[in-house]
């Protein structure tokens, strides 16, 4: 049944990004043309390429701001709005329900994000010469692989799981928001905005007066560690911290849905 869920929650998120996405990648190609070729171009084809990269600007602007919306409107019209009457009587668990929300959202977090980088990837001006020094960057780092090469791969793994534990955290927060403004019968918009401003101020409370000596004794540590090796336990501290918050906001939310959820 997870499954179904999380087809369902895909289904609605590729009809939102189904057009989006294209639009950027075409957009960078595009400019790739009209901006690399301004050094002998007229003014007037400066402008047009003035404007296209304008317009591909307000297209990756746009994706990260429907993904926000879309991960929004997901989790409160799907499971505190109207259909939240169909979602709760389905044979699943409230965590599934989170679950699913969450995993979708994130991913679709991380699809815009390959979608940002590929798209100026795209836009560079991939010249005989710059793919050249490419592959030979490409074959030397292959051709002398060391410990030192495997290192900083996984270092660079390690960043991108941090940034998806990051992304997990502050959808979580925004649902136990939402969820806790949706205890309330009136105006629960208002009520949700002020629950995330509270939980926000309440975990940098506890950051402030918890974690610093926590993070000074982990500071002295990782300072103390040679090479990547600082950089490893970094990460790891950074995930562990973002970890503890994505359980504290799940489980919040998740009670609130089991014993408190009020769909009147």
């Amino acid at each position: 049944m997870f499954g179904k869920l999380l087809k369902y929650d895909f289904r609605s998120m590729w009809k939102q990004f189904a057009f989006i996405w294209p639009a950027a990648l075409a957009l960078a190609l595009v400019n790739h043309f009209t901006v690399n070729g301004l050094g002998s171009s007229s003014g007037a084809e400066e402008t047009a390429a003035g404007i296209s990269m304008l317009v591909y600007v307000a297209i990756l602007m746009a994706m990260f701001i429907v993904a926000l919306v879309f991960t929004i409107q997901r989790f409160y019209k799907g499971l505190l709005g109207d259909e939240g009457y169909l979602m709760h009587t389905l044979p699943v668990r409230p965590w599934q329900l989170i679950g699913a929300k969450l995993l979708c959202a994130v991913i679709t977090t991380v699809l815009s994000v390959i979608v940002a980088v590929a798209s100026i990837l795209v836009i560079m001006p991939w010249d005989r010469e710059m793919l050249g020094e490419l592959f030979r960057g490409l074959e030397y780092v292959f051709t002398h692989w060391n410990n030192q090469a495997t290192q900083g791969v996984i270092g660079i793994l390690e960043f991108c799981l941090m940034m998806m534990v990051f992304f997990a955290a502050g959808y979580l927060q925004l649902y136990l928001s939402m969820s806790i403004g949706h205890l309330f019968s009136k105006n629960r918009v208002a009520f949700s905005v002020i629950a995330f401003i509270a939980v926000n101020a309440v975990v940098s409370g506890l950051m402030s007066w918890f974690l610093s000596p926590v993070l000074d004794i982990l500071s002295d540590l990782i300072n103390n560690m040679n090479g990547m090796a600082g950089f490893h336990a970094a990460m790891w501290a950074a995930m562990a911290g973002e970890l503890v918050l994505c359980a504290v906001y799940f489980a919040g939310t998740e009670f609130i849905l089991r014993k408190k959820l009020n769909l009147e």
